[in-house]
C-alpha cells in the first residue's frame, strides 16, 4: 500500500510530498532464499514454458523458515554424500506451491534420504501458520483450506469482511 508523506528535499531542505512504498518483507525473504541456494533453485531463471520455478515461491512468509532449512539440509546432504557415493545427484525444485493447505515441493531427482526430508516439512507446514509462522492455535480453514494460526485468521476474517 502506497502512502503519500511528507518529507525533506535533500538538496534544497524544503519540505515536499514523497510516495512511500513499504518494503515488502515477503518478497525480500523469497529472494534472499533463492539466492542462497542457486544450485537448487536453477531453474528460477527459466520460462514459464520449462518450468513452475519462474513464479517463485507460492507460499506465504510464514513458511520461508522451513523451507530455507529444508534447502539446507538437502544441499548439505547432497554436498557431502555425492563425494562418497555416485549415484547421488544435484536436485533441482521444480515447483513450490501451497496445496490443501499444506506446502508442495516438487523436484527433478532426489533420493530416499531427500524424498523423507521434503515428505518432512510437507507434513510439518499442516501445524505451521503459512502467514507468520506460528506454530500456536494453527488450524486448517474450510472451503479453501489454508493453514493459519487464530490471529492471522481473524486479520483475514477482518479484510475480508471490509
Amino acid at each position: 500500500m502506497r502512502k503519500i508523506i511528507m518529507g525533506k528535499d535533500k538538496e534544497t531542505g524544503k519540505q515536499k510530498l514523497q510516495i512511500f512504498i513499504p518494503i515488502d518483507e515477503r518478497k525480500i525473504s523469497e529472494e534472499k532464499i533463492l539466492k542462497k541456494y542457486p544450485k537448487i533453485f536453477r531453474q528460477k531463471k527459466l520460462s514459464m514454458t520449462q518450468t513452475c520455478m519462474c513464479w517463485g515461491l507460492e507460499v506465504g512468509f510464514g513458511w520461508h523458515w522451513l523451507i530455507d532449512n529444508l534447502c539446507g539440509c538437502i544441499q548439505s546432504y547432497i554436498d557431502e554424500n555425492k563425494k562418497y557415493n555416485s549415484e547421488i545427484h544435484q536436485i533441482e525444485t521444480t515447483q513450490v506451491k501451497e496445496k490443501y493447505g499444506s506446502l508442495r515441493f516438487y523436484t527433478n531427482g532426489g533420493d530416499d534420504t531427500i524424498k523423507g526430508m521434503i515428505w518432512l516439512a510437507e507434513y510439518l507446514s499442516n501445524y505451521i501458520c503459512e502467514e507468520c509462522g506460528s506454530i500456536e492455535d494453527v488450524n486448517q480453514t474450510k472451503g479453501w483450506i489454508i493453514t493459519l494460526c487464530k490471529n492471522c485468521l481473524k486479520k483475514r476474517e477482518k479484510e475480508m469482511n471490509k
